[in-house]
């Protein structure tokens, strides 16, 4: 319930909870036909599109540190999915790598096709190419918000972070656009450079601040219903708790003798909340600021229609099972 009502509010929590639905209706699939991580998957999907891409392109494209790359590229090019002539050369899809790409893009359209099946191709396209837009203006928000940090000494100015990646000129879009992929990739930028500004001004990782949110606007919290909204691990929800408890922020109180746990904001959380709810609704006008307000409202009623239809797959492979 509270977290449908805070989707109705903040974009960004809206695109992350159909992220998080994609991904769990996508798993089992991908498990028995693929194998692989998301981000695996990923880039075998951006380094086949795009025909070769180096590291930086990879980096810049995906949203993804460059340490996450790197660390996923590795295994690939083990097992001779991947090759480069050299080693700041561009990485290419060797013929297994090829094999493999032919195999997710067929589940991909396939999924697609699930996903947006009350969608118009018309208005699916509008709906990739606002994507493209948004994801570009995403790397801008987070190069900006690198920069502020490093000015403010939270990340350390040396050669292994000082420079964000720009966004690569001349490269289009490849055919063919699958959704998903483009989706992940906007929702890491914007994850990205907000781990920054909550950290920047509030000392709060992005997901206390979820948590805090979803305890500030939904006031007293059952601490069950918290663990259910989050779709996180319990263990990970009680150390965030025990943190902002500790940090001040919030309180907890047993009001019966049964084991339910409320959590409230104290006055010091409340005030935070308020001013990162301020933080968020301008990073998310500065994000649509290239839009109208038709063109916004198209693109979260159409994260709403595809996180109905995920929602559905769900309950399609629990069925299955």
């Amino acid at each position: 319930m509270g977290q449908e009502q805070m989707q109705l509010r903040l974009f960004g929590a809206r695109l992350f909870n159909l992220l998080r639905l994609v991904r769990e209706s996508g798993q089992p699939v991908f498990e028995r036909e693929i194998g692989y991580k998301d981000i695996h998957r990923q880039l075998i999907l951006m380094i086949g599109g795009y025909g070769g891409l180096n590291s930086h392109e990879i980096v810049a494209l995906s949203g993804h540190e460059k340490a996450q790359v790197s660390r996923a590229v590795k295994p690939l090019e083990e097992e001779g999915l991947l090759a480069r002539e050299r080693l700041r050369a561009k990485l290419t899809l060797a013929p297994a790598g090829e094999r493999l790409y032919e195999r997710i893009i067929a589940i991909g359209r396939a999924r697609d096709g699930l996903l947006s099946v009350d969608i118009a191709d018309a208005d699916l396209k509008r709906f990739l190419a606002m994507t493209e837009s948004l994801t570009v203006t995403a790397a801008d928000i987070y190069a900006e918000e690198r920069r502020l940090s490093t000015e403010a000494g939270f990340i350390n100015p040396c050669a292994n972070a000082a420079t964000p990646p720009s966004w690569p000129s001349g490269i289009k879009p490849p055919p063919p656009l699958l959704l998903t992929p483009r989706l992940f990739s906007l929702a890491a930028y914007f994850k990205r450079s907000a781990m920054l500004v909550y950290q920047r001004t509030h000392g709060l990782s992005q997901f206390q601040w979820q948590v805090l949110s979803l305890i500030g606007d939904y006031q007293p919290m059952p601490l069950a219903s918290l663990i259910v909204l989050m779709g996180r691990d319990k263990s990970q929800i009680g150390r965030t708790v025990s943190h902002l408890e500790q940090a001040g922020l919030i309180a907890r109180t047993r009001p019966t003798r049964r084991r339910d746990i409320l959590l409230e904001t104290t006055a010091q959380g409340a005030e935070i909340f308020r001013s990162m709810m301020d933080i968020a609704e301008r990073r998310e006008a500065r994000l649509m600021a290239d839009h109208d307000a038709a063109d916004q409202s198209f693109y979260e009623e159409t994260i709403d229609r595809l996180t109905a239809n995920a929602r559905a797959l769900i309950e399609q492979e629990k069925n299955r099972g």
